[in-house]
């Protein structure tokens, strides 16, 4: 496996400077790095040859994708076929996806909706509900389509009311079934009782239900979805790397929560969990590009119809699909880890869940381009993250092997 920078130059950005301070692992990887046929003499002339850079890296996975279904799937599925090979698909529809069989139906549904010649691969989810039993992680199993549970605190985002109570009371059978399945449980990180601060919901449900958790079951893989905290950080690097992991999504690596109201109330930036304090973001870009194999690149990619999103009691979710790679390297760059990009979006991921690594290489060139301000659907627009920005990575639509 292979990173390849090539290059008239390398970015001149300034590295970020975190405030707290993280273990900084050797990366599991080396890279090597293709210097170009006329070196630049001068910083002038490197800035204008950089047009011309290109990354080659293996074909990224998105470890957490929400494509809905009908005519929303439809048109979204094309944007996250085009750049990654595998997603785990979320569970969270109406009904939510809580049994295998289901779980068939769906992926059945994605592999129609596929555009011809596509070869993206579905990992199906199970929604963990109060009353899924451990017979049903065993059929999950045995089906070879169903690759992780689910755990939504009951009204923590979209589509959660039919999501957990008492995971460590009502759900200890199934999760001791997951340890001896190796079936990993993805969590979304947020407590919901009312009188807790909503900035401080990651923070609360890591001290009274994720520390617990993994004390209780220290053998149960564990993956806390969308970090958005330096406590989120603190927490996945004091647990055993290969059985607690995050994955990062770009609005939490690129915005923090004055994002939500620069030039008025910004709709389109509302996810959950929110944004957080720059503090926060400075925390986890440190750690994501240290080259730490715990985090991956994890979307969130949620598509609401624009409708929905500016109105009085608009949804959570930001659309990023269509800009995530583009997005985050443009994170790695600014921080000078390019030679890290790989292992995040490609490597760290498939190992986590002990599967083998992308084969095909996608190519991100620096080509300027202009993100389309809405992506039409049946009957209506979705809004894109970045949405009529110009951004400076563009990914091969097709595979290269």
């Amino acid at each position: 496996m292979q990173f390849a920078i090539t290059t008239a130059a390398v970015s001149a950005n300034p590295h970020l400077k975190p405030l707290v301070s993280f273990p900084r692992p050797s990366p599991q990887h080396r890279v090597r790095v293709h210097p170009p046929r006329h070196r630049p003499n001068t910083r002038a002339s490197a800035m204008a040859s950089s047009a011309t850079q290109e990354l080659t890296i293996t074909r990224p996975d998105d470890w957490h994708l929400h494509l809905r279904d009908g005519d929303v799937m439809a048109a979204v599925l094309p944007h996250s076929a085009r750049h990654f090979q595998r997603a785990i698909v979320m569970p969270n529809l109406k009904p939510p996806v809580t049994t295998t069989s289901r779980a068939i139906a769906y992926r059945d549904e994605i592999m129609k909706a596929l555009p011809p010649g596509s070869s993206f691969v579905p990992l199906m989810t199970l929604y963990l509900t109060d009353s899924t039993s451990p017979e049903e992680i065993k059929i999950a199993r045995k089906s070879g389509v169903v690759f992780s549970v689910k755990l939504y605190p009951a009204g923590a985002t979209t589509n959660s009311q039919d999501g957990v109570t008492d995971i460590l009371g009502k759900c200890l059978p199934v999760l001791e079934e997951m340890v001896k399945q190796e079936m990993p449980l993805l969590v979304h990180g947020e407590v919901t009782d009312p009188h807790v601060d909503t900035f401080d919901r990651e923070k609360v449900f890591i001290e009274k239900i994720l520390a617990p958790l993994v004390q209780k079951l220290p053998q149960l893989k564990i993956v806390m979805e969308h970090i958005t905290t330096m406590d989120a950080v603190n927490f996945v690097e004091s647990c055993k790397e290969g059985h607690v992991a995050a994955t990062v999504t770009p609005q939490h690596l690129l915005l923090n929560r004055n994002a939500l109201f620069q030039g008025g109330l910004q709709p389109h930036n509302y996810c959950l969990p929110v944004l957080k304090r720059e503090t926060h973001r400075q925390a986890i870009v440190s750690a994501v590009t240290s080259g730490s194999r715990q985090y991956f690149l994890g979307t969130d990619s949620a598509p609401h119809d624009k409708r929905m999103k500016e109105c009085s009691c608009g949804c959570a979710g930001i659309y990023s699909a269509p800009v995530a790679l583009s997005l985050y390297a443009k994170v790695f760059e600014e921080v000078g880890a390019l030679d890290k990009l790989e292992a995040f979006t490609s490597f760290n991921g498939p190992d986590f869940y002990g599967l083998p690594r992308n084969t095909s290489k996608i190519v991100l060139r620096r080509s300027p381009w202009k993100v389309p301000a809405t992506y039409a659907y049946g009957s209506g627009v979705i809004v894109p993250m970045s949405t009529g920005n110009t951004l400076e990575w563009l990914p091969s639509d097709q595979p290269e092997e």
